[in-house]
């Protein structure tokens, strides 16, 4: 997913213009909340891949979170990406929810490195 895509141009300006001369610091906070639940996500996430069996609920509570951390931040396509794996988790289905959850978290990587170029 390019930068261009990673962000939906209407939601990232609808953002700014809460903060518009930035002075609130409300990007770089978002970014910081967004790194923050990154990080404690991560091993959590994990988790839920290496226990991946009958149970998807630790998986889904995990794309749950992540679904609303990238719709926070304007990267609706990728927070429709973590709601489908909610939905997949949701209704039991583990068929291709592993091959799901390594696209969406190579885009929550670029999301990163997007957010990180424009801070």
């Amino acid at each position: 997913m390019s930068e261009g895509a990673m962000l939906d141009p209407q939601a990232w300006a609808e953002l700014q213009a809460l903060d518009p001369d930035g002075s609130q610091g409300l990007m770089q906070r978002l970014g910081e909340a967004f790194e923050r639940t990154l990080q404690r996500l991560e091993p959590e996430l994990e988790a839920a891949l290496t226990g991946l069996g009958a149970d998807t609920d630790p998986l889904r509570r995990c794309a749950h979170t992540l679904k609303s951390a990238c719709a926070n931040l304007a990267a609706l396509q990728l927070a429709a990406q973590w709601q489908a794996i909610e939905q997949q988790c949701k209704e039991g289905r583990r068929e291709g929810v592993e091959a799901q959850v390594a696209q969406a978290r190579l885009a929550l990587k670029a999301l990163q490195d997007t957010l990180r170029s424009r801070a």
